[in-house]
């Protein structure tokens, strides 16, 4: 079997050497240097991050002669590296992603409740719309993993996802401000949402059976 020039084994009987890391085409080229990029972008944001934390407990230190205001910033820094870590390793695991960066957002607002002086909104408000958004988060990847054909479909599920959260948030605000729910300018906003993923749905499913939306319009 004529192997051609400058091949000593069959390309097609040796597929190991594609899977090896070694580039054989130009699109192999092209996602090893995506994938390097994105690592280095990683490690430079961890960096600079880590940078920012010994700066401002420095800066602290030297002008308080203590650890004061310093310390909201490290958290935020540290829940930054937390939730950036999560989803740049986990990134072929959403669902791990979500409960990673709810856990790790659960966290960092109850330490900055517990810093400004513990007044009890990370109980009443925080948590309830953290772990609303993480299942809503969680639903809309669900429900897109249903879908066969993936397009609009995808953004109406995002708008009423949004939907549920504005009617969470005007309910769980109420609640703390006034212990009352009176339903007002979430249920305007949660119907907008709606109906513009009504339409969204409506053309994607028009899309996919090859109706024409100028033939359905006369237009």
């Amino acid at each position: 079997m004529d192997l051609g020039e400058g091949n000593e084994k069959c390309p097609l009987c040796e597929p190991s050497e594609s899977r090896s890391g070694k580039i054989v085409t130009a699109a192999d080229l092209f996602r090893l240097s995506r994938i390097e990029n994105t690592r280095h972008l990683y490690e430079i944001t961890m960096l600079l991050l880590v940078a920012g934390v010994i700066i401002t407990l420095a800066i602290d230190a030297v002008f308080t002669r203590g650890i004061n205001w310093s310390l909201i910033t490290t958290t935020c820094i540290g829940y930054l590296l937390a939730f950036l870590s999560a989803i740049y390793l986990l990134r072929r695991r959403p669902y791990l992603v979500i409960t990673l960066a709810t856990v790790a957002t659960l966290v960092f607002l109850w330490l900055l409740d517990q810093l400004t002086g513990h007044t009890g909104w990370f109980r009443s408000i925080a948590s309830p719309l953290t772990v609303a958004a993480a299942l809503l988060t969680a639903a809309v990847l669900f429900l897109n993993s249903l879908s066969r054909y993936r397009g609009l479909n995808l953004l109406a599920t995002i708008l009423i996802a949004l939907a549920l959260f504005a009617l969470v948030t005007e309910c769980l605000t109420d609640r703390l401000l006034s212990s009352a729910y009176r339903p007002q300018w979430s249920v305007i906003t949660a119907a907008s949402l709606v109906i513009i993923a009504m339409f969204f749905i409506f053309i994607h499913y028009r899309m996919k059976r090859g109706r024409s939306l100028g033939r359905l319009f006369h237009i």
